[in-house]
Order: C-alpha cells, then sequence, then structure tokens
C-alpha cells in the first residue's frame, strides 16, 4: 500500500511529532569540579554546582564509524567493518563574554588545572584520572520546546576545554559586545530523547 502523501497527513505527522525542532532553544550546562567561575555569566537554575548557560552558538561533533575492509574477494575489498566510533572535532561553544571577565578567566584557569598543578614552585602534569575522571566534568546541551521544557539532552561525559580561539578586539567596534569560542573534548557522549 502506498505511503499517504497529502498534505494533511504531512501536517498530522508533524503534529503528533511535536511540531519541528527549534534551532534556537537549547541550553548549555556545565559542571567541573576545577572550573571555578563564580557563576558569571550563569542563569538563576543552578543546582548541585552545575551551571547553565545560554550560549550563542552550539556545534556539536562530528560522529562517524571508523571502519576497516575485511580484504575478502569481491568488490570493494571485502564488506566494510565497523572498527569503533570517532567524534572529531569536539564540542565547539561560543559564549557571550560579561563585563566582570570571570567567565573567561574561568575557562583559561580550567584548561591550566587540567594540564598541571602548581607546588612550592614546581610544576606538575597531572594525571587524566585527577584531572578530568575524578573532577567530575562533563556537558551537557538540553534541547528545548518553546516553553523551556527539556526535550532531549545530548551528555558528553569527561569534557574539559582544549581551544580557545582567537579572540578578535577592534576599536572599529561600536555596537557589538566580546564573545568567545570555546572548543570541548571529551571521552563518550550519549543522546536521552523525550520520555513522553
Amino acid at each position: 500500500m502506498a505511503a499517504n502523501m497529502s498534505i494533511s497527513a504531512l501536517k498530522n505527522k508533524i503534529t503528533a511529532a511535536g511540531g519541528f525542532q527549534r534551532d534556537n532553544r537549547y541550553l548549555v550546562t556545565i559542571f567541573s569540579e576545577i572550573f571555578d567561575e563564580t557563576g558569571a555569566n550563569a542563569s538563576d537554575n543552578e543546582n548541585g554546582g552545575k551551571k547553565s548557560y545560554q550560549a550563542i552558538d552550539v556545534l556539536l561533533p562530528n560522529v562517524s564509524l571508523i571502519t576497516q575492509a575485511d580484504g575478502l574477494a569481491g568488490p570493494n575489498s571485502g564488506r566494510t567493518v565497523p572498527r569503533g566510533l570517532s567524534y572529531r572535532g569536539g564540542v565547539q561553544i561560543t559564549f557571550p563574554v560579561f563585563g566582570d571577565l570571570k567567565f573567561l578567566k574561568g575557562i583559561n584557569d580550567w584548561m591550566k588545572k587540567a594540564l598541571y598543578i602548581r607546588e612550592n614552585n614546581f610544576w606538575y602534569t597531572n594525571f587524566y584520572n585527577d584531572s578530568i575522571k575524578n573532577a567530575n566534568s562533563y556537558l551537557n546541551i538540553e534541547l528545548l520546546d518553546l516553553n523551556g521544557n527539556t526535550k532531549g539532552v545530548y551528555k558528553f561525559e569527561e569534557s574539559f576545554p582544549v581551544e580557545v580561539a582567537p579572540i578578535q578586539l577592534s576599536a572599529k567596534s561600536t555596537n557589538s559586545f566580546l564573545s568567545v569560542i570555546v572548543k570541548f573534548a571529551f571521552r563518550e557522549y550519549t543522546f536521552e530523547p523525550p520520555t513522553t
């Protein structure tokens, strides 16, 4: 039986699915025991040390299977066998910078703390478990509906900032604000869709 491709059937399907997901309805939540920026730039819905942000832009990572040809005789070097997952590019987020500059300082300090510690004028490189895994660092991207309710969540585990993009200052600018692009690495991620 042919699928019903009428306009009314399409409208009913879209309505039943809750409409289209808007790409400007999201919320960024960051938590790490070594990210200390005292709540600057954070919203009021803080809970248990988590800090939520309405970022300007979010670029989710490229996700692809790592594959390998098994070399069997036949076309295309045999079968293509999946061997792993690749998350290229990390999570890239553009944040507004507020006048107290605490968020900007907090991100830079987080990167340094992830790499090393300083004791008695000696520098020590941190172990991964100490600076990342055991710091309970994670990054959540919540997809929201038009009323601000969470519809689904990308959860990035063991995440931490690995790059702050160049920040351009300009004396020619008179009606704009400073922003910073931060790239986060992560160990693994999950996507939790709506439960209803």
